[in-house]
């Protein structure tokens, strides 16, 4: 889990290196890139099992940054203009793909959040059950609002920068949240009933 120090340490490299980048500096815009692909590619991964067409997504947005450097603010938080720009395109590429095919044909796009066991505090096999009901719990949210569980604490992101991202107002945010948490809390005594009937038994 990302800690707040070094959580504000990686967004004023980011900004750093965004501001260095719209300056014409080719060595800061690699070094950006190099510091946010893992992040587009695993909020790419919500959207579509295609890994080459994320992978193609990011590098136009990359490019696209690139040849408006001169046009960008820079006062832009890069993060989230990285990750506007990629779910704007990937929507995009998922819906031309969906008009040149048949739906049936295609895999459903949803936005999925898993937790897995490589994650350090999942090493038990109690700890991987319960991972693994708190993943159905999470899947079991309309996509929009996992969407924005996930950007708020997978990613650490604040309501503006989700607004930004998911192109809506922030009180859609906040609506979102909330009532993602009331289906979330309703669900949560099944959760911790089952958690503790492995503790008891483990």
């Amino acid at each position: 889990m990302k800690t707040f120090t070094s959580n504000i340490h990686q967004q004023e490299e980011e900004i750093a290196l965004w501001r260095e980048m719209l300056k014409g500096d080719i060595a800061c815009f690699e070094k950006l890139i190099d510091v946010t692909y893992d992040l587009l590619f695993q909020y790419g991964s919500k959207f579509s099992h295609d890994r080459e067409m994320i992978k193609d997504c990011i590098q136009d947005v990359f490019l696209e940054v690139w040849e408006k450097k001169d046009s960008l603010n820079h006062n832009i938080p890069p993060k989230a203009y990285l990750l506007a720009s990629l779910r704007r395109r990937l929507h995009r590429m998922i819906q031309k793909n969906r008009m040149l095919f048949l739906d049936h044909l295609l895999p459903d796009e949803g936005f999925d959040i898993a937790f897995n066991a490589e994650h350090q505090f999942i090493q038990l096999e109690y700890d991987q059950q319960m991972a693994s009901r708190i993943t159905h719990m999470l899947n079991g949210l309309p996509k929009r609002q996992k969407e924005a569980i996930y950007l708020k604490f997978f990613e650490d992101m604040d309501r503006d920068e989700i607004a930004a991202i998911m192109d809506i107002h922030p009180q859609s945010v906040s609506n979102l949240l909330q009532t993602a948490f009331k289906f979330l809390k309703s669900q949560w005594r099944s959760v911790v009933s089952l958690f503790l009937l492995l503790r008891f038994i483990a």
